[in-house]
């Protein structure tokens, strides 16, 4: 079955046939599309074309909603076929009709922001919903908005990133998403847009945007931010906003009983309150029940993630080996025999973090020599396998990487830091961190790093550079540098 490049899921599902065909006012055009997704279906793509296009071109002898299938199936080809104008084009025709469908709506705006024209994209949004298609927009992958919202913001388009968190904070945006809905992504995009609120001048409006947020990604942002907390009017008590995120995925369990995703959450928000044993107890039954068919809806996107809380959760307890073998039953899918590079950086990570050092790098080398990592990811790479080789004593090595992640320091700002103390250069380190609190970009990660924590699990590994990194947050320049940015900020849960 062919995969849609576009949305992430195969669109035939979409494209379903009535079983009422043969009772379809226009049994010719219902016929012919029905033979078009069958091809689809085979991967037969231009045969697909060819017969939805005779249902197009006679669009009068045919249902509207058989028209708008069929406008589909033919943009998709197009977007697989790679000729972005052709889909485009075929999707506006689309919005033209009264039937037309929310995946057409969404085609230019993902065209314009994969070819970067980020303002255009923003003005197609403003145009879906001046007509009316606010489930268009809420049809979206919220990952994609807050991709093009980190666009906007990092081109310096503050006005056109102004204008579209004006159109994802108002509540009439509610994602189609469950993980969007669990995650409380909604109350994220207000804390964003609150900020520019409060830029503009616009105190009052920020303030009821504020009042009612929950969740724990966008409290972050407030706490991070000395305007916001300011109109809050008190410090965030991160153990309470995650003993309430608590309370509301245990809720959203029976909200969505075929939800991993739902689970997943749950199990993130006791390990952050330090309650690991309960994860493991609870992830445990649900990989178990996760192995009987049909019992979730999402394990094909969520079963790798349930492994890696549940991993999080060993590592968190001391487990080694019940922690790499997590990472392995969630590193490969069902026939996979290569690592998924996410999950294998996670597993190294983990590994360079209870010190088996040769460990790590041995899983980095199962990636292949040229593995598919995002920018992010390789500045993960580079720090594991520099902090890894310098715990083996290869200095040489690990500076090397640091050499390198320094040419691509905006991509991940942190690794310059953890690089420079595995090399041993506590001053270096020590202003690196400084720039990060300086910076507005990376401030709030910065912040986050350096807070004031509970005590971590006793059985927990410190990681090699933990006593370096210790002394490096007491030097002067570093004090100073969090109090300008805001002061230290106290959160009661375990580091």
């Amino acid at each position: 079955m062919p995969h849609s490049v576009l949305m992430g899921i195969a669109l035939l599902g979409a494209l379903a046939i009535s079983p009422v065909v043969a009772q379809d006012a226009h049994p010719d055009a219902a016929k012919g599309l029905a033979e078009a997704i069958h091809a689809y279906g085979d991967g037969d793509c231009p045969k697909a074309v060819s017969l939805a296009s005779i249902v197009i071109d006679k669009s009068g002898a045919a249902a509207a909603e058989d028209v708008s299938q069929a406008y589909d199936l033919v943009i998709d080809c197009a977007w697989q076929a790679k000729d972005y104008a052709k889909a485009v084009d075929y999707a506006n025709r689309e919005m033209a009709l009264d039937n037309s469908s929310n995946f057409a709506w969404r085609v230019p705006v993902i065209a314009d922001f994969n070819a970067g024209r980020f303002a255009p994209a923003v003005e197609k949004i403003e145009h879906m919903l001046a007509a009316g298609r606010g489930g268009a927009l809420n049809s979206f992958d919220p990952v994609i908005l807050i991709q093009l919202h980190v666009r906007l913001e990092r081109s310096g388009d503050a006005a056109n990133d102004t204008r579209l968190l004006a159109l994802l904070a108002n509540r009439a945006y509610d994602p189609d998403d469950i993980v969007a809905k669990i995650d409380s992504t909604g109350d994220y995009l207000r804390a964003l847009y609150a900020r520019k609120l409060i830029a503009a001048g616009k105190k009052d409006e920020a303030r009821a945007l504020l009042a009612d947020l929950q969740g724990y990604n966008a409290m972050i942002e407030v706490a991070f931010d000395p305007a916001l907390l300011a109109l809050r009017g008190k410090p965030v008590d991160f153990r309470a906003v995650v003993e309430a995120d608590l309370k509301r995925h245990r809720g959203m369990i029976e909200l969505y009983p075929k939800s991993l995703a739902a689970i997943n959450a749950v199990a993130r928000d006791l390990n952050l309150l330090g309650r690991s044993d309960e994860t493991i107890v609870m992830l445990k039954t649900a990989v178990a029940r996760a192995a009987v068919p049909e019992t979730f809806e999402d394990i094909q996107d969520r079963l790798r993630w349930t492994w890696d809380a549940l991993a999080d959760a060993y590592t968190a307890t001391g487990k080694y080996d019940e922690m790499v073998d997590a990472y392995n039953q969630g590193v490969r899918g069902p026939g996979d025999k290569l690592l998924n590079v996410d999950q294998a950086i996670n597993l190294a990570g983990r590994q360079y973090g209870f010190g088996h050092a040769a460990d790590a790098i041995a899983t980095l080398d199962q990636m292949g020599e040229k593995p598919d990592l995002s920018p992010y990811g390789a500045m993960l790479v580079r720090k594991i396998r520099g902090c890894s080789n310098a715990v083996l004593g290869r200095l040489d090595k690990a500076r090397a990487e640091l050499a390198e992640a320094i040419v691509h320091e905006r991509d991940a700002p942190p690794v310059i830091t953890e690089l420079e103390l595995c090399v041993g250069d506590e001053d270096a380190a020590a202003a690196s961190l400084v720039r990060r609190l300086a910076n507005p970009e990376s401030r709030r990660e910065a912040m986050l790093a350096v807070a004031d924590y509970d005590a971590s699990d006793p059985r927990s590994p410190k990681g090699p550079f933990a006593a370096a990194y210790d002394r490096i947050l007491k030097r002067p320049e570093v004090v100073s540098a969090m109090r300008a940015a805001g002061g230290q900020v106290r959160i009661h849960l375990p580091a």
